[in-house]
């Protein structure tokens, strides 16, 4: 066995029983973890060399916007999002003072703090709304990104955006946008999700259409940074973000139109 298949199987088993009995604080943790070290991932991509200190914090304060999904007010991620970005100004000005490229680390903490952080932190607020459209969200980014994968690989030809991601092709977007469609309808039939079969199908493709992007907007940090995986924590996969890259705009997207359906606490 592949290590990058042991360590999909590892991964995947762990989510997903954090998933159905850790509860909404135990899946909270979990991925808020995971956003600090997708944040951790990003900063160091986009700035050259950060400071040790600043690089924690950058990757601590990702993980705190996440947790800021627990709480009752939907106003509490952003108003911590808002928080990093004025604290990081204000312990600049009580530490080492302005620098040179001190507006672009700036803007690399906030993204990391919005980029990741918050839009992962999306997840939480979807397991209030049920396991079940956890698992709706996961199947349809999991069904997409396979056959893209195998569809493009066969017989891929016309690349989808070569100047970001060359092994991309249009007929593996193509083969994922339908592949999604088919297990959203399955899944939305199968279990207790707030929208029904044809419903689920619909959606699908609309939170297939945001993965897609959001591997594509991985692809574009990457090639930004001259990098071909964002880091080498997971054996076989890269980094953390090389696996989540998807979730970061699907997330928030079903999240969206979750919320349009009156759905969620």
């Amino acid at each position: 066995m592949s290590a990058r298949v042991r360590t999909a199987l590892w991964a995947g088993a762990g989510f997903l029983a954090v998933l159905v009995f850790g509860g909404p604080w135990g899946f909270g943790v979990l991925t808020a973890a995971v956003a600090a070290l997708g944040a951790a991932e990003y900063f160091r991509m986009a700035v050259a060399e950060p400071d040790p200190l600043e690089h924690l914090g950058v990757s601590l304060w990702a993980g705190a916007v996440v947790l800021g999904f627990l709480c009752p007010d939907p106003g509490v991620p952003g108003l911590l999002v808002a928080a990093g970005a004025a604290g990081y100004v204000l312990v600049r000005i009580l530490g080492s003072g302005p620098s040179p490229d001190g507006l672009a680390r700036w803007g690399a903490a906030v993204a990391a703090w919005v980029g990741v952080g918050y839009f992962l932190g999306h997840l939480v607020w979807i397991r209030e709304v049920g396991v079940s459209a956890v698992v709706f969200l996961l199947a349809v980014v999991w069904a997409g990104d396979t056959a893209a994968y195998y569809v493009g690989s066969a017989i891929g030809e016309r690349r989808l955006a070569p100047a970001v991601s060359p092994k991309k092709s249009v007929e593996g977007a193509v083969a994922s946008l339908a592949a999604a469609a088919i297990l959203g309808a399955v899944v939305s039939l199968l279990l207790p999700v707030p929208h029904g079969m044809i419903r689920g199908a619909g959606i699908a493709l609309a939170v297939n259409v945001a993965a897609q992007l959001g591997d594509l907007l991985e692809s574009v940090w990457k090639r930004s940074a001259g990098v071909k995986d964002s880091g080498t924590l997971l054996p076989g996969h890269g980094g953390v973000l090389d696996r989540v890259d998807a979730l970061l705009l699907a997330a928030p997207a079903y999240a969206g139109i979750l919320k349009l359906l009156g759905a969620g606490p």
